[in-house]
């Protein structure tokens, strides 16, 4: 830093930028670390990391106006549940959100080397074993948006951080989940769908029409925590709330008649009857 031989304005502004909380007082310090930073050849390096200081930092007070805005115009960044399980992928500028999203549905979320793209919670389904599941590809995590992040998280029935490294675990003391896993970009796309599957704890169920006894190829997915029949049935249709049930698979013998109380197992065989 000798080297810069920059006045005591310089080093005020560059201790200004340290202590900033806000992209507005960054963008201030970082002004006046521009306007103060002597103009010479040793310092050309220096100046530019200046200005790519200051785009992430207006990109980052563009995020955040956009959500002000969203909120104020009825929006938010909470999305309804749609699937078997919602997962909200968390972390840090360029962990690799936005390209695991891509990689995982069909969605497209912005994925570049520029931090701060994704700018609102952008949703995808990721389909494994016939069983959807729902995505959220959230907005890079920082002190000034660890609340809102953290509630989106606290929301969803999964929680999945994406890690630089282990030493980024630390930032995520104190918060809440149903459930929580932390993963990086760099785990294989399959392993990495059976991880989430794994621990969201779901199991597949299929029906059984019972006029033709055809079974449906799509199963019904239930969390292992609510898996009697009387779950199942109400996430089929509200008419089979108080449907008699025939199970094939876990009971003692096929097409055994059960109570709305009986604990399924993933693959069982489910025949629903209205009286």
């Amino acid at each position: 830093m000798a080297s810069l031989n920059a006045g005591p304005e310089y080093y005020a502004a560059e201790a200004r930028y340290s202590e900033a909380k806000t992209p507005e007082d960054k963008l201030e310090a970082l002004q006046e670390m521009l306007r103060f930073c002597p103009k010479h050849k040793g310092s050309q390096s220096i100046i530019a990391d200046i200005h790519n200081k200051m785009a992430r930092a207006r990109k980052e007070q563009a995020r955040e106006e956009a959500v002000k805005k969203a909120r104020k115009g009825g929006g938010g960044d909470f999305v309804k549940k749609q699937g078997a399980a919602q997962v909200a992928l968390l972390g840090f500028a360029n962990t690799g959100k936005s390209f695991l999203l891509k990689t995982l549905t069909a969605a497209h979320s912005s994925s570049t080397p520029a931090p701060f793209e994704t700018l609102f919670v952008v949703p995808g389904m990721m389909e494994f074993g016939g069983v959807q599941i729902q995505l959220l590809d959230t907005p890079s995590i920082h002190p000034g948006n660890k609340s809102m992040i953290f509630s989106i998280a606290r929301n969803a029935d999964m929680a999945l951080v994406l890690l630089n490294d282990e030493s980024e675990k630390h930032f995520y003391e104190g918060m809440t989940a149903k459930r929580l896993m932390f993963a990086t970009s760099r785990d294989g796309t399959d392993a990495l769908k059976q991880r989430i599957y794994d621990a969201l704890g779901l199991i597949r169920v299929f029906t059984r029409n019972p006029k033709t006894g055809k079974a449906d190829d799509k199963p019904v997915a239930l969390f292992k925590e609510a898996r009697t029949v009387s779950d199942a049935a109400r996430q089929i249709h509200k008419d089979f709330a108080s449907a008699s049930a025939r199970v094939w698979g876990s009971t003692k013998f096929a097409g055994q008649q059960v109570r709305g109380s009986y604990q399924l197992e993933d693959g069982d065989l489910l025949e629903l009857q209205v009286r």
